[in-house]
């Protein structure tokens, strides 16, 4: 607990709780907020929440009656509980108390994140993984991170920092938007799976995964992170094909647990089902938002539609296992970046997303010097946000412009966030090359300089 006994880790707490109970009293920015499209989608939007509590508790019908609720059953019965004890009017409190949780929880997680990496660099180094970093010319003895060259208190406390201060995460606090307890089940899984309890981890990712489908994928970085993990502990691995087929065994079945407990709920109504995952993965609703999927199927011929859902979708799938089988040795950059593409290519994404993301980019700080394109893709993010409702103002306010200028800054906004996640995977081959061949630039046939690209 002693990385807790800090003013500054206090201090930050008390004024991120400051700033979002004084924004509290700006009832008329609460209120524009909840009905931003760019955070309140189909699948975090609050009023949707209430509608499918009404439904089910005041007109004692199901939740999923319409194509209003996209909530899975026990999120929905939590929140029917939620809205008891504090009431409609004092739920804000409730959702200031689990931001302020969730930046409790990316402190202790950056934390260990850092630690981990520091560890694994002086394990790799004693081995001799890195003789040749040593004998080049220009000797990098501060290249590699330790605990005295990259304090995990101070770049922990500037994580938190970032998530309590960056205005995508305070607008979706007062928006009272419901990604907020999504981030917090993401944020308990990872803070059990970099703690070593393997199980606890695997029960909220099923939870996770059931209210998003995209969240499967990240059982794959899992199992990386649990096999590096092994491997500095010294711990002989037998199979990875039984690692990988025992860790996937369980992740699918408390799965299907936790579906099987909401299809109880239901009362085994399997309605539930096209409201929620065929929901997500069909992209019925076409309402415009910060993501790709809304104008291409909008524009599109009836009869293409199929196809291109399934090749937008199949986009949040793919990358998973490359990803993971590249950066086997760097099994937390392959979290970051894994969780950072689910945000970019899910059918509704929310800016608070792209909020939880940023927010552990201090975690490897360490890959800045090394990235290329951190001036063009920060004044794409906030092109982006700056520029999505005056464009969306435009379009269907004044009337003075189309669905072109909404749909071309959340091009922009996307395209930023793949520069970013582009940016940190080729810093983080390009870290990795160093280590391993030195730091003396290797020459080419005609005696110059080679060029270090991304292939």
């Amino acid at each position: 607990m002693s990385k807790y006994r800090s003013s500054g880790f206090f201090g930050a707490l008390f004024l991120g709780a400051f700033t979002r109970l004084f924004l509290t009293t700006n009832q008329p920015l609460r209120q524009w907020l909840q009905n931003r499209l760019e955070i309140s989608t189909p699948l975090t939007s609050w009023n949707r929440v209430l509608e499918g509590v009404y439904l089910k508790w005041s007109l004692n019908s199901s939740s999923y009656d319409g194509d209003l609720v996209h909530e899975i059953p026990m999120m929905i019965n939590i929140y029917h509980y939620l809205i008891q004890l504090f009431t409609n009017r004092h739920i804000i409190y409730f959702f200031i108390l689990i931001d302020c949780l969730n930046s409790i929880l990316v402190y202790t997680i950056s934390y260990k994140i850092i630690q981990f990496n520091c560890i694994m660099e002086n394990f790799n180094k004693t081995n001799g993984k890195y003789a040749r970093l040593f004998e080049s010319k220009e000797k990098k003895y501060d290249f590699l991170i330790t605990e005295k060259n990259f304090k995990p208190i101070f770049w922990s406390l500037f994580a938190m920092v970032c998530y309590l201060f960056n205005p995508l995460n305070l607008a979706c606090c007062m928006s009272q938007t419901t990604v907020l307890i999504q981030h917090f089940v993401l944020l308990i899984w990872l803070n059990f799976l970099l703690n070593g309890k393997i199980f606890m981890s695997y029960i909220f990712l099923a939870i996770h995964a059931n209210i998003a489908v995209y969240s499967l994928v990240l059982i794959v970085p899992s199992i990386s992170f649990i096999r590096q993990k092994k491997i500095f502990k010294r711990k002989q691995i037998k199979s990875e094909f039984n690692l990988i087929s025992k860790h996937a065994t369980v992740f699918v079945l408390l799965f299907a647990c936790v579906f099987m407990f909401n299809l109880y709920l239901e009362n085994f109504n399997t309605r539930f089902i096209d409201c929620t995952y065929l929901f997500i993965l069909k992209v019925r609703d076409l309402v415009p938002n910060m993501g790709l999927f809304w104008y291409f199927l909008t524009e599109m011929f009836d009869h293409f539609i199929t196809f291109f859902i399934y090749v937008f979708q199949l986009n949040a799938f793919l990358y998973s296992i490359p990803l993971t089988l590249r950066l086997k040795n760097e099994p937390l950059v392959n979290l970051l970046i894994q969780i950072g593409l689910l945000y970019v290519f899910k059918s509704y994404p929310n800016i608070g997303e792209t909020g939880l993301f940023t927010s552990f980019l201090p975690c490897v700080a360490y890959l800045f010097p090394l990235m290329r394109n951190v001036l063009v893709f920060t004044c794409m993010l906030i092109a982006g946000m700056v520029l999505a409702p005056i464009m969306f103002y435009l379009w269907l306010g004044s009337g003075g412009g189309n669905a072109n200028f909404y749909f071309a800054i959340t091009l922009v906004y996307s395209v930023g966030q793949i520069f970013l996640l582009v940016d940190v995977f080729y810093a983080c081959l390009k870290r990795e090359f160093i280590k391993l061949n030195g730091s003396n630039v290797p020459l080419n046939t005609d005696g110059k300089p080679a060029n270090f690209t991304l292939e």
